[in-house]
């Protein structure tokens, strides 16, 4: 049997990750971290990832380009948006049937209490990295701010988009 092995060069994970816990909904932190960086984060995409039984799960993607820094930032969620329901799936023999469940899964499975990440790409990186985390624990609705070390991560590849 083959074995396949998952080999992150560095410039794939070329990105510096700030961790948030927040029991605020993303919309609310979203214009929090607006506010405090002074940027514009906007809702550019919804992240299909398969993690959980062949279901596939979306993530809620933000994104701001700062030319004047060369800094890119993306904000999402750890926690998914409901999953769609599948209206082929045969239903006749189960017992819940007539009840829909709203699933979701994290991003980071081995971050269970982180609730949101910021990402930065770009130049001096690790500069702003430190300027951005000193902003944000300036508000006490962000009850954690960190770097995280994607590297360290095995669920590292859900963070290549």
């Amino acid at each position: 049997m083959a074995k396949y092995v998952l080999n992150n060069t560095p410039d794939e994970l070329d990105f510096v990750l700030i961790g948030i816990a927040c029991l605020e909904n993303q919309y609310y932190v979203t214009s929090l971290i607006n506010d405090a960086l002074q940027i514009d984060l906007f809702l550019s995409d919804y992240i299909p990832f398969n993690l959980k039984e062949g279901k596939v799960f979306k993530f809620s993607l933000y994104r701001f380009l700062d030319e004047d820094l060369g800094l890119e930032y993306f904000f999402i969620p750890n926690t998914s948006n409901f999953e769609e329901p599948n209206m082929n799936a045969d239903k006749k023999n189960d017992l819940f049937a007539s009840i829909y469940v709203d699933e979701s899964v994290r991003l980071i499975k081995e971050l269970p209490k982180t609730d949101y990440f910021l990402m930065l790409k770009g130049e001096d990186l690790h500069n702003y990295q430190f300027k951005i985390i000193e902003k944000l624990k300036s508000f006490h609705v962000l009850m954690q701010v960190q770097a995280i070390e994607p590297i360290e991560l095995p669920s590292r590849r859900n963070l290549i988009f």
